[in-house]
């Protein structure tokens, strides 16, 4: 079988006028985005790009992006995703430990893209506006290069893209993910939510996450459907081009969702080509849920993991309801995806029972580059070790209760973060909450809420404490809050926890 390559080629042979993108300038047919692509290829490998080789991409999503992904793809090289939201030093440890040589980046991270290759002597290639001084424009790379196949179709075993996982604990690693491993992403998101050529997906998720190019934008290219692409995520933008585009399919995380109903245009816009509004990349609140479904709107979601391509488990349109009714809902394994819960003591857990997730199937990485003793850590007798809590009901969905690392113990009793944060969400007051454990001499550990109140609210650390009372139990009710502006989060919505362990967690 074939890599992503392949998959572009195809679609320009049989329908070349069909439409695969529309970005904020123009639209691009199949043949054209393939041409684009192989042009990409044909340049990138006359600066030495070959089989093997690792590229850095730092960038939001214009239609370049997605050409020298391809193009980088077609080579049988490796693209390494770089997170703009990073510091140039967080960056350069992810350049030097990758090995790549040359960067790719928008007009956006000219600065950290030029501070990089002044420490680590990266080439770079501006992928579109005016570039930087010893910045090669990515339109001059294109200039004079053929659209035919740069060379015969890359294996799908091929190492894809590289990812490096957030780094709560120790420094960041590269996932390495192959062809496969995105063919095998896009089936598990193709069978549950029935998605077609006649579908348009719209990409508000960046692509130098897993979820931008998993969710769904290689799938719907798979599939010879039509992406929608703005270049980085605006909340009335976003619902505009939704509406305008008639857009069927719509992904997003919670960070993504709550700005949307924040948004003038939610009232009043006409969603009603979406067939799916879909959550991924944390728990999403009920009451999210609840607004998306007053206004008649269907929405599920799903659970992964970079490490799995992403998609792991899926909820199907006709399970939304049930399947949404408590907080973490992930739905069932997705269909090439099997799934275990595993008790600590190492039996599998009971319905009811809370386990961590292990997986294995043909979307799970490979390895982490370069850490042969994390990849074997990883996974126990052929099954990757999530480090997430689940528990499923006697009906086999599932819910997630937390990380295990985030599990704390108090008076010898577990405490899941997850479940004490969705009763104190559920204060008028509260805006946000995360629940941490602390040292405590007494229990062991005692549970601590930061908590970012809405706009006008007033809320003691007491008055918290005292609300708790036949909600919580007594063990899992915090026994201190700490009171913020707001919580600090990574790029794709999530809480960081580490950084509020550390400045909260004595």
């Amino acid at each position: 079988m074939y890599g992503i390559g392949f998959w572009l080629k195809r679609h320009a042979d049989l329908h070349p006028a069909r439409v695969a993108l529309t970005a904020p300038a123009r639209s691009y047919s199949y043949g054209e985005l393939n041409a684009l692509a192989n042009r990409a290829a044909h340049g990138l490998r006359g600066l030495g790009v070959g089989p093997g080789d690792r590229v850095g991409l730092l960038a939001l999503t214009p239609p370049e992006f997605l050409a020298a992904f391809v193009g980088l793809g077609k080579l049988g090289a490796t693209a390494v995703m770089l997170n703009p939201r990073l510091t140039v030093p967080e960056l350069a440890y992810q350049v030097a430990d990758s090995g790549a040589r040359l960067l790719l980046f928008t007009p956006e991270q000219a600065a950290q893209a030029t501070a990089l290759a002044a420490e680590a002597g990266l080439g770079l290639v501006a992928l579109d506006g005016e570039p930087p001084a010893g910045a090669q424009p990515f339109a001059a790379l294109l200039a004079g290069q053929p659209e035919g196949e740069p060379g015969p179709h890359v294996p799908w075993e091929t190492p894809l893209l590289m990812v490096y996982t957030s780094g709560t604990t120790g420094k960041p690693k590269g996932a390495l993910l192959t062809h496969a491993n995105q063919f095998w992403n896009a089936m598990n998101d193709i069978l549950p939510l029935r998605l077609t050529a006649d579908d348009t997906v719209i990409t508000l998720l960046p692509m130098v996450h897993v979820g931008g190019l998993g969710l769904f934008t290689l799938p719907a290219l798979l599939l010879g459907a039509r992406v929608v692409l703005p270049r980085r995520f605006e909340p009335d933008e976003a619902l505009r081009l939704i509406e305008h585009e008639r857009v069927s399919v719509v992904m997003g995380v919670p960070a993504v969702f709550q700005a949307m109903l924040a948004a003038p245009r939610f009232a009043t816009g006409d969603f009603s080509a979406v067939r799916v509004f879909y959550n991924g990349g944390d728990r999403c609140p009920l009451e999210v849920v609840a607004a998306f479904r007053e206004r008649g709107l269907p929405f599920g979601g799903g659970y992964g993991l970079t490490e799995t391509s992403p998609t792991a488990f899926m909820l199907e349109p006709d399970e939304f309801e049930a399947g949404t009714a408590q907080a973490g809902f992930i739905g069932r394994p997705a269909f090439f995806t099997e799934a275990r819960f595993v008790a600590p003591a190492g039996a599998d857990a009971a319905p009811g029972e809370a386990g961590e997730i292990w997986l294995r199937g043909p979307n799970v990485f490979t390895s982490y580059w370069g850490r042969p003793e994390a990849t074997a850590e990883a996974f126990s007798d052929g099954w990757f070790r999530t480090g997430d809590l689940a528990v499923r009901d006697e009906a086999g969905l599932t819910f997630v209760v937390g990380r295990s690392k985030e599990m704390y113990k108090s008076g010898g009793l577990n405490v899941y973060p997850a479940e004490v944060e969705t009763t104190l969400a559920q204060h008028p007051a509260v805006h946000e909450v995360c629940v941490i454990g602390v040292p405590d001499a007494q229990w062991g550990e005692v549970g601590r809420a930061i908590v970012a109140t809405r706009p006008g609210a007033e809320l003691s650390e007491a008055g918290l404490i005292a609300w708790c009372e036949g909600r919580l139990a007594r063990y899992k009710t915090p026994r201190s809050a700490v009171f913020v502006e707001a919580l600090p989060r990574n790029s794709l919505g999530k809480v960081n926890r580490g950084e509020l362990k550390s400045a909260y967690g004595a």
